[in-house]
């Protein structure tokens, strides 16, 4: 039970962080600076605990979760042509969390 409520927990905790990055994210357009905003920061700081949700939000609107993604796992699946294409990396990333059973297939 205790688990059920910390990942609500960390679902709303996760959802509001995610709106406050995108207002103040808004008007920018170099991702090294959407990442070292304060949310973006904090979402990174819940750590594995994120990836469900950040591999989630690749699938509904990919954008730009790859520095957190990578940054908590340590992993980079994009390969250097994908590199600069949102739509291609956001693909990469959830096929890197699907074989490792990390992406809700409800999604």
């Amino acid at each position: 039970m205790a688990g059920t409520i910390f990942q609500a927990d960390t679902a709303k905790v996760f959802s509001q962080l995610k709106e406050d990055w995108k207002t103040a994210s808004r008007y920018m357009s170099n991702p090294a600076q959407m990442a070292i905003l304060w949310p973006y920061q904090q979402i990174i700081g819940l750590g594995p605990r994120a990836i469900p949700l950040l591999l989630a939000e690749l699938q509904q609107e990919p954008d730009h979760w790859f520095w957190a993604l990578e940054a908590i796992t340590g992993a980079n699946p994009v390969v250097p042509e994908a590199v600069g294409h949102v739509k291609q990396m956001a693909e990469a990333w959830i096929e890197w969390g699907t074989a490792r059973g990390l992406v809700d297939d409800a999604a």
